[in-house]
């Protein structure tokens, strides 16, 4: 750490929260853990939003996540991961917009959230403090 700057160390804790918090939800998906659905539940959301879920669909979904996830949080190929993982969350904020702002009622405001931090991450790279710093 003894050539990081205030900026690294930023977007350090930026990489850890986004991919921090993307990951679980990812797992979730894939395996269920963390309380979250599964891949027959995660199905059944893609169905619910009157988007086409058959297999493998939802597994490479969830797959995808769970790499992006995983890529952001430790820096290694932090720029294009962070893009997938905006897209992602892009899209998931799109089919949550008729139901408004507030993520209590089903809304965009926590996927806005992340696909922007995501974005800020892909746009700036991962600092220096990254397995992959460009």
């Amino acid at each position: 750490m003894g050539g990081a700057t205030g900026l690294d160390v930023g977007l350090l804790v930026l990489r850890l929260a986004a991919g921090g918090f993307l990951l679980p939800h990812a797992l979730g998906k894939l395996f269920g853990w963390f309380g979250g659905p599964g891949l027959a539940g995660f199905a059944e959301e893609l169905r619910g939003y009157h988007l086409p879920a058959p297999a493998p669909v939802p597994l490479l979904l969830a797959v995808v996540q769970v790499l992006s996830g995983l890529a952001v949080l430790i820096g290694w190929q932090a720029r294009p991961a962070a893009t997938v993982g905006a897209l992602f969350l892009g899209m998931t904020a799109v089919l949550a917009l008729p139901k408004g702002w507030f993520w209590m009622r089903g809304g965009i405001e926590y996927p806005l959230f992340w696909t922007l931090a995501l974005s800020a991450i892909a746009l700036a790279g991962p600092g220096a403090l990254a397995l992959h710093s460009t």
